[in-house]
C-alpha cells in the first residue's frame, strides 16, 4: 500500500534557501518533487500570511480558507 500524500507542502527554490510556493499534499504538479517538504497546516497557513504564493492548480489557499 501506498503511503497517504501529506496534506501540505511547501516547494523551494533550485537553491532550497526560498520558498517558491504552498501546495495542498496531492498537487500533481509538486508530487515527486525533491525540493517540497512536508508541514503541517499552520505552518502553510503562516507561510501564506507571509506572502508565499499559493499553487494555481491545487489552491490551497482557498482549502485553508485563507483570504488574502
Amino acid at each position: 500500500m501506498r503511503p497517504s500524500p501529506p496534506e501540505w507542502l511547501i516547494e523551494r527554490g533550485l537553491q532550497k534557501t526560498t520558498i517558491v510556493a504552498v501546495h495542498v499534499g496531492g498537487c500533481w504538479t509538486v508530487r515527486k518533487s525533491s525540493r517540497c517538504i512536508e508541514v503541517s497546516q499552520a505552518q502553510a497557513l503562516h507561510a501564506l500570511r507571509q506572502q508565499v504564493p499559493a499553487c494555481t492548480r491545487c489552491r490551497p489557499d482557498s482549502a485553508l480558507g485563507f483570504l488574502a
